[in-house]
Order: structure tokens, then sequence, then C-alpha cells
């Protein structure tokens, strides 16, 4: 249900279709899309229910609470090893090959946290794979860019509305229709001349984020998805976003003692994952997703190749802070591993395999 639909059939007002749309619009789906009501409902709903909280210390603190525990049950991270090659043998995984030509062998599974296509294309390779993947990836579409921005303000914001000063998320920049607006002008590959903005408050959040009586503030808007950026389109951005933040907050300019920008290429370059810099692994839009994601299929962390998981936000349920892939990967890998179940796991799945890709 688009959320244009769900909105006028749920409220009388306008701040409730508002509300689900801004919300709808964490994804690259517009208001008019098949499937931005479910997500704007979710993303509300959540918020009602328990919030959208965030880690004391900042969201370092969730990757050091995961390595902390993986450490803790006898694992270890090998940093700055640049794998170039899922190595395979008779259909199965059977471990990887990082730059140098090192050779890691995997007694149960290889996990691959990395974009579809990357793992597919590049580190497995479309010689081992059925001919009928390799043609669907072909269509697999990204989500949007993103632009994000970090402020470090000598004073809190100074909001019209006062109301937004307790919260730690804002929505800002247009109502339903502008925002309808600014989904079409991404759509036709324009940069939006009044950019949707998504707004957090740190320090009001979490204190410990910046000094008292101080703001610490980021904010990231979608741009539409190129691999190339010139450097002047993502700066006349930045000024394009902070004037709808000097609009709501006069005199926001003023407070600015820092600033760090993070267009797509800065957000690939920090994390190759992050392509373009999209951040939801493929759009979120309906033909992608469940067992269409990452392509039409069965829409699992399993793959062709036996002992391989694809755990990215490429796989279903896709992007966002919850890590659903990498537990679906995990629970898939584990299942078939397990001595008595997991030959009728591999045979279930290739049976199901051979009946989506024939050759």
């Amino acid at each position: 249900v688009p959320v244009r639909k769900l909105g006028d059939e749920l409220f009388d007002g306008p701040g409730g279709p508002a509300l689900l749309a801004g919300c709808a619009l964490h994804t690259d789906l517009s208001p008019e899309e098949a499937g931005s009501g479910v997500y704007g409902w979710l993303l509300a709903m959540l918020g009602q229910q328990v919030g959208w909280p965030v880690p004391a210390g900042g969201a370092q603190q969730i990757t050091n609470a995961l390595v902390a525990r993986l450490q803790q049950r006898g694992g270890a991270i090998l940093y700055g090893a640049h794998v170039d090659r899922v190595l395979t043998a008779r259909g199965r995984a059977m471990g990887v090959r990082t730059r140098g030509g090192t050779l890691w062998r995997a007694r149960r599974a290889v996990l691959a946290d990395v974009p579809a296509p990357a793992l597919y294309l590049d580190l497995v390779g479309a010689a081992a794979l059925p001919s009928r993947l390799v043609e669907d990836l072909a269509h697999f579409r990204w989500d949007g860019s993103t632009l994000k921005v970090d402020w470090a303000l000598s004073a809190p914001m100074p909001w019209t509305n006062q109301q937004l000063a307790g919260a730690g998320t804002v929505h800002l920049g247009a109502d339903l229709n502008g925002l309808t607006h600014y989904a079409g002008e991404l759509a036709r590959g324009e940069l939006p001349r009044d950019p949707f903005l998504l707004v957090g408050q740190m320090s009001v959040a979490d204190p410990s984020h910046s000094p008292p009586g101080t703001e610490s503030l980021w904010s990231y808007t979608h741009l539409p998805f190129r691999r190339n950026w010139r450097a002047e389109d993502v700066a006349g951005h930045v000024q394009r976003m902070e004037d709808v933040l000097e609009e709501a907050a006069p005199g926001f300019r003023q407070l600015i003692v820092g600033r760090h920008v993070a267009g797509p290429a800065d957000l690939e370059k920090g994390n190759p994952s992050l392509v373009g810099g999209t951040l939801g692994g493929g759009t979120a839009a309906a033909y992608q997703q469940l067992f269409l994601r990452p392509i039409p299929g069965l829409g699992r962390a399993d793959t062709p190749v036996d002992r391989l998981f694809l755990a990215s936000a490429s796989a279903h349920p896709g992007g966002g802070v919850h890590g659903a892939p990498g537990a679906n990967a995990a629970r898939a890998a584990l299942a078939r591993d397990r001595a008595l179940t997991g030959r009728a796991y591999a045979a279930a799945i290739a049976t199901a395999h051979r009946a989506v890709y024939p050759d």
C-alpha cells in the first residue's frame, strides 16, 4: 500500500500522513510507491513502542559490543585483509583468498557481508553460477546515493518550533505533496531543489556527545544513484541542506564551529559495500523484496554455491541497524552444518535452486 493511500484511510488531518511519509523516506521509496506504507507504518510503530534509541557514546558502541561478544566466544577478527575470491570446488564454498594470495580454509561456511553483485560477479565469478542468476543481476537496482553532514554547534538549535528542541530525530523539509515532488526529482535523476532532511540531535539523545550547552547535529539526505559525483554538486547540495535548517532554525549557521561532509564517494571509500553512497544494499521497492531479494528466487541467505551465504543488506529483509541479514545467514549456515539434518537441508536447498535456475 502506498503511504498516501494509507494516510488517507487512517487520518483526517495532514500530520499523520506526513509522519508516515517521512518514515517511509528513510528508505528510497516515494509516498506513491507500493510498499511505502508498510515501511512508514513499521518505523512509526517502532518509534511509538520502543522509541528510536541510540547507543550511549555513539554508534561505534554497537560494533564494539558485537566484537566483544565474538571474542568472548573465541572468535577473532583479521583487519585489513581484502578478500578477492571465494574459493569453490564441486559446487561448494571451500574458503576465501585474500589479496596477496593467502588462502583461508572454511571449516563450516563462508558468510559474505558484501552487496550481492560483488559476491556473485566479483568474488565467485559468473562461470561458477547459473546463467539465469547472472542475467537477473543485470536488473539489480541500487537504492539512492546518500549525503551526510555532521555539525558541531556552539549552542542548541534555535528552532522556531520549540517542540523540536527535545526530539532526537527530526524530519524536515516538506509536507506530503512536497515529499512526493522531492521523490519525483530523485526518480528523474535530479538534485532536489528543496531536499528532505533526516536530522539527528545527538546531544539531545545522548548528552555525552558534546559539552553542556552545545549540540552535536547530523543530517542526511537522499540523492539520485550515481557512482561518480562532482565535488561542486556535493558542496552545492550541502548549502541547500543548510538553507533548510536555517529556515527552520534562524541563526543556525552562526552557531557552526565545525562541519564534516561525507558525500557518496566518501561513504564508499570508508565502506566499499556502500556502493555510490547507498545505505540499503539495494532498493527497498516491492519488486526487490522478500523472495525477490536480491533477485527473483528463494529470498534466503542461501546461494547456489553450497556453504556460501549472503549476509549483507542485499539479502532479506534489507538495510537497517538490526543485523537481520547476518542473523539469517548464521542460522542457515548452522542448519547446513548440523550432522543429522545438514545433508537433508542441503538437498532441499539444491532442489529449490535447480527449480529456479534449471541450468
